[in-house]
């Protein structure tokens, strides 16, 4: 069977504007992993990234239109929605015959929305390999998928089914790497601006890499973990991808895209060991947590190359990060900037959220102050998005505090999942929610502030004079 996965392009990109300069050039690692799975099993794949291959809708049909493939998978996130609920009804109208299947956390969200308006055949719910490859063996025999686990679909009498539990591999190691052999390599990197604080300076080939899945932690306002425990690849496997991309493509530096790369201790420190005991010169650079980093774990990620960390600060306020269920302190925030900036060479990002529940304007105001007085070298300031799929989303949705793009007869108003967007104050959208305290222009003008107010003082200029051009400035300010 021949099959097309396509990651798709963002559903209205006109109104983004500025914030196009956030959205990095990574490789569409889920789908290279399901593409690795099928051409192990004999499947001919192609892959198509819309983003990097700056292909827009109208030219995708008119290519799946060409070459006709039996089994259409898309990944679907929520900016990608509304192109995808267009893409997947144009496919069920003029290329009947080709089955289409969604996956990623909207398609999960919306199964029933996108199965009953006809935008595809069926929904794979959690991590996609080995489901694919039941359905693939179920459309060869002809063979119902009604006992195919964590996919929604019709029945051949007509009725919906739907198993949304979760699917999750247990044995990363069992795993094909990702098929990135299908993509054009050169079509990835990182920009002038980006929320990473790597930038070479020149051209430099740069990767993302996942070496676990799943996350301990239960933030209300993340979409991430699905509820699974954290699973680990084994440390060899990790490294010898990384070996292999530094040797035969010359990778310089490594993001990798784990929820939390950190999370176990021994597998951390046995992943920088082994990079240290093979001499591979690389940096590298993934998301911490507060209260997961200490002393002892800070000489061998350097050792191993670490360049730099993410750690998720959300807020400046005790009372709103208890509200979230985020678990960690300001003064233990505070301890662990100054312990990496003191202890190591390792830069250090924090993430924030403006206009979470119930937060007032001037604890958003005191967020940002909180975030000028760490001694950060990158931070990043997103308005809080309910995005489908966290706690948070179900809550104001079931209060009916939220509009999902689904209206009471079942139809669907796509070009709403284009308002759940981070940065609406570089972008013409509207934002999709703010809490009662804070309006929409205000929680607009405080993304701004932060911006501004952090980046703009001399010490933050110099820092960053190397990874901003000066170009950029009047934008970042």
């Amino acid at each position: 069977m021949r099959i097309t996965l396509v990651n798709p392009p963002l559903g209205d990109i006109k109104s983004l504007g500025l914030s196009t300069m956030f959205f990095q050039k990574y490789e569409p690692l889920g789908i290279l992993y399901i593409a690795a799975a099928a051409q192990g099993h004999g499947h001919p794949v192609e892959v198509i990234d819309c983003g990097a291959e700056n292909m827009p809708l109208d030219a995708l049909k008119q290519h799946l239109l060409v070459s006709q493939p039996d089994v259409v998978g898309i990944s679907t996130l929520t900016l990608q929605g509304a192109a995808v609920f267009n893409l997947g009804r144009w496919l069920k109208a003029f290329l009947p015959r080709t089955f289409v299947v969604l996956g990623n956390i909207h398609a999960s969200v919306f199964s029933k929305e996108f199965l009953n308006n006809g935008c595809c055949d069926a929904v794979v719910h959690g991590e996609g390999e080995y489901v694919f490859l039941n359905i693939l063996e179920c459309l060869e025999n002809k063979k119902e998928l009604s006992a195919i686990l964590s996919i929604s679909h019709f029945d051949k009498a007509g009725g919906l089914r739907e198993d949304k539990r979760s699917a999750a591999v247990a044995d990363l190691s069992a795993l094909p790497p990702p098929a990135r052999s299908l993509l054009a390599g050169n079509s990835y990197g990182l920009d002038a601006i980006s929320n990473q604080v790597f930038v070479a300076g020149r051209p430099a080939s740069v990767k993302t890499i996942i070496t676990s899945r799943g996350c301990p932690n239960i933030c209300s306002f993340c979409s991430a973990s699905h509820g699974h425990a954290p699973r680990f690849n084994s440390p060899e496997r990790i490294v010898d991808e990384m070996q292999r991309l530094a040797q035969e493509d010359g990778v310089e530096y490594f993001y990798i895209e784990d929820s939390l790369f950190v999370s176990n201790k021994g597998h951390l420190r046995a992943v920088c060991e082994e990079i240290t005991r093979r001499g591979l010169r690389i940096r590298w650079g993934a998301q911490a947590h507060v209260n997961l980093l200490d002393s002892e774990m800070l000489g061998p990620m350097e050792r191993a190359g670490c360049y730099d960390i993410a750690i998720g600060i959300e807020s400046g306020v005790q009372r709103v990060l208890n509200s979230i269920n985020k678990n960690i302190r300001l003064e233990g925030i505070a301890r662990c900037v100054e312990m990496v900036k003191s202890e190591s060479r390792i830069k250090i990002s924090g993430l924030f959220m403006l206009g979470l529940p119930n937060e007032t304007y001037q604890e958003a105001l005191e967020t940002i102050r909180f975030a000028k007085s760490l001694p950060l070298d990158f931070a990043q300031f997103s308005v809080f998005v309910p995005y489908p799929g966290s706690p948070l989303f179900d809550r104001l949705r079931g209060a009916g505090a939220l509009d999902t793009g689904v209206r009471p007869d079942g139809s669907v108003e796509p070009s709403v999942w284009n308002r759940y967007f981070a940065y609406p104050a570089f972008a013409d959208i509207e934002p999709i929610w703010t809490p009662s305290t804070i309006t929409r222009r205000e929680i607009v003008s405080l993304q701004r502030r932060a911006q501004r107010e952090f980046y703009c003082r001399p010490k933050m200029i110099i820092k960053n004079l190397k990874r901003i051009r000066s170009r950029n400035v009047a934008t970042l300010c």
